[in-house]
């Protein structure tokens, strides 16, 4: 999954963790939601080293080993020794970002907390941030600030009340973020327990009351506030929606994957506050060099229909695309069609049913256990890592991720919408994350990666116009799109095989290329694995350093270099690669195109055009 371990200079990022206050919050059995802020820093991969409150009184003395950047992910705690270390280490010229509100520090941030909030809305003040949501994003927990003099406000809350404050304090900057990010990110992503149907939508769009249960039951967005119609769409008389195949006009869509926006909120607060210290950041940026975005077609087996499943193969030649084949228990293909799959590229996958159609397709570990083996059987493949819920069947919040966690399944693609009102990113994500489990085993990190799902069956599960908003939101977050198709649409309905080819064509238009769920996980441990770091020559010179522990081809070393310009150019003077400047979420960043063997590479970079 990836580490802070590093054996490279100190990092540049220094993020603050105290195991006291998770220790404590376990034991009252609540959730320690802050510990989730190193998984949002190593998927993006930016380094940081985990300091203890302890250690801050380091701070007061000025080293070259100190970090550029000092993130507090949860309201401090600091005795009065730490808090003037800090504070002098910021006056000298250093970043602080605080998320939850100032702690200790009220006097460093010039800050105070207000009133709590459990759910809420945020609103980025307009020119706060490089590309800022323009829709107000859906917050769990964190506190109103009132800023001092000084303050400036990013972000309020849509009580009015400021929301994330930035302030000058000497030569160094100090960020206050009054949302609870970590909690927002991952209630988004993993929902609600499910134990019982959800709440349909008012509008008709998504009867979840249906008396099966999903992930849908537990989505924790709001059909009000956080959906849209698709542009251009008109919706249906009276605001409300008919449930029918096909839909017979296009329902508001979850049209912003909000987690992942909020992921970017917080590094571009990041990069912000590091530009204005003149820290330069490395990041490892999510697919190979040149590819901003990624999609991914997935197929599942319903019925079982060899016929049909030829149709698909056809269909999926023409688009030439090849994909994720979830097999569903049970009964199951003609042998030849099961190996026509294998031979034509696509991935072999289970798609488990707990449907309770048959003697094992219930909802459990045992089930869950025996339905892996029927595929192994099936398939002939004895490592299957990939793995759709039929029906997005859940129950439950964490307990589904242990079970494939301990049955060798290393990424599910089961959390997506059920119901036509409930497509694009109900659950906020377009991009490769770990879930983590609750209080009970101390908010730990489980080992499968959930790649989420955003539609199924265009043109006949879902209207054709969510295609866009899916691909182009996607492209924006540089996240991976996932469709989900089944054969026998494919066979007996031609406007789904006619959208199905219209795809394909549109994605890659886009600068996407297709991938299955294997491709993804394989490319995504891998990355995990890259630890960068970046020092300044004497003569203005950058030197980054890469440890990789498996060999990544292809790879995309990002830097953000403080006053770097759109027009500048840059030369790679020691190393492998090229360099370029490129634009991700919004701002340039000088892109080190580079093949990483496994082991230790170090490169020289000279700017020689552009000087910001």
């Amino acid at each position: 999954m990836g580490s802070a371990t590093r054996t490279l200079s100190p990092a540049p990022i220094g993020l603050v963790l105290d195991d006291g206050a998770a220790q404590a919050a376990h034991h009252e059995g609540r959730d320690a939601w802050w510990l989730y802020t190193t998984e949002v820093l190593d998927h993006v991969r930016l380094p940081y080293d985990v300091l203890a409150p302890d250690a801050l009184t380091g701070l007061g003395a000025a080293t070259a080993d100190a970090p550029g950047v000092l993130v507090f992910p949860h309201p401090p705690s600091l005795d009065a020794a730490a808090v003037t270390a800090v504070t002098g280490w910021v006056e000298r010229g250093a970043a602080l970002v605080l998320c939850g509100g100032p702690g200790t520090l009220v006097e460093l941030t010039g800050v105070t907390a207000g009133s709590p909030v459990g759910d809420g809305h945020v609103e980025i003040v307009k020119g706060a941030l490089t590309q800022p949501p323009d829709v107000p994003l859906h917050a769990y927990g964190g506190v109103e600030l009132a800023p001092g003099d000084g303050g400036d406000v990013l972000a309020r809350w849509t009580s009015g009340a400021a929301a994330i404050v930035a302030r000058s304090v000497g030569r160094g900057v100090v960020v206050v973020c009054g949302v609870d990010l970590w909690q927002s990110i991952v209630r988004i992503q993993q929902g609600f327990r499910v134990e019982q149907d959800g709440a349909p939508a008012a509008d008709g769009s998504c009867p979840v009351d249906d008396g099966i249960l999903k992930c849908d039951d537990g989505l924790p967005l709001s059909y009000e506030r956080d959906r849209a119609l698709p542009p251009g769409e008109s919706g249906v008389a009276e605001g409300l929606f008919p449930h029918e195949y096909p839909p017979p006009a296009a329902a508001p869509i979850f049209h912003r994957p909000q987690a992942d926006i909020w992921r970017r909120v917080f590094l571009t607060l990041v990069l912000d506050a590091a530009e204005r210290c003149d820290v330069v950041l490395p990041w490892l940026f999510y697919w190979p060099a040149g590819v901003p975005a990624v999609a991914h077609m997935s197929h599942d087996s319903d019925g079982n229909v060899s016929e049909y499943a030829a149709t698909a193969l056809e269909v999926f030649d023409e688009v030439d695309v090849r994909v994720t084949w979830c097999h569903v228990y049970p009964g199951g293909y003609d042998p030849a069609i099961v190996q026509a799959i294998a031979d034509r590229g696509h991935e072999q996958a289970l798609h488990y049913n707990a449907m309770e159609d048959a003697d094992i397709a219930s909802w459990g570990w045992p089930q869950l256990r025996a339905q892996y083996a029927w595929a192994q059987a099936l398939t002939g493949r004895e490592r299957i890592v990939s793995n759709k819920n039929h029906y997005t069947r859940w129950e439950g919040w964490h307990e589904f991720f242990v079970w494939c966690e301990r049955i060798g399944i290393e990424i599910d693609q089961s959390r997506g919408p059920s119901k036509q009102g409930d497509v694009g990113f109900p659950f906020g994500s377009c991009h490769l994350w770990f879930p983590i489990a609750d209080a009970a085993e101390a908010n730990r990190r489980i080992d499968v990666l959930e790649l989420p799902l955003h539609t199924q069956d265009l043109a006949w599960a879902g209207h054709e116009a969510n295609r866009d908003v899916i691909l182009d939101q996607v492209l924006a977050e540089h996240g991976v799109a996932h469709f989900l198709f089944h054969s026998p649409h494919l066979h007996l309905r031609p406007p789904t095989r006619a959208a199905c080819v219209r795809l394909a064509a549109e994605a890659r238009s886009r600068g996407m290329v297709w991938w299955t769920s294997e491709q993804l996980n394989s490319w995504e441990r891998r990355r995990r694995g890259v630890r960068l770091a970046v020092t300044g020559e004497a003569d203005g010179a950058l030197r980054v350093a890469v440890e990789t522990d498996d060999a990544l081809d292809g790879a995309a070393v990002l830097l953000a270099v403080p006053g770097l310009a759109g027009d500048a150019a840059f030369t790679v003077e020691a190393g492998a690669g090229t360099a370029t400047v490129v634009v991700r979420y919004g701002r340039p960043f000088v892109e080190l195109a580079t093949d990483l063997p496994t082991g230790s590479t170090s490169f020289l970079l000279r700017q020689v055009r552009g000087v910001g």
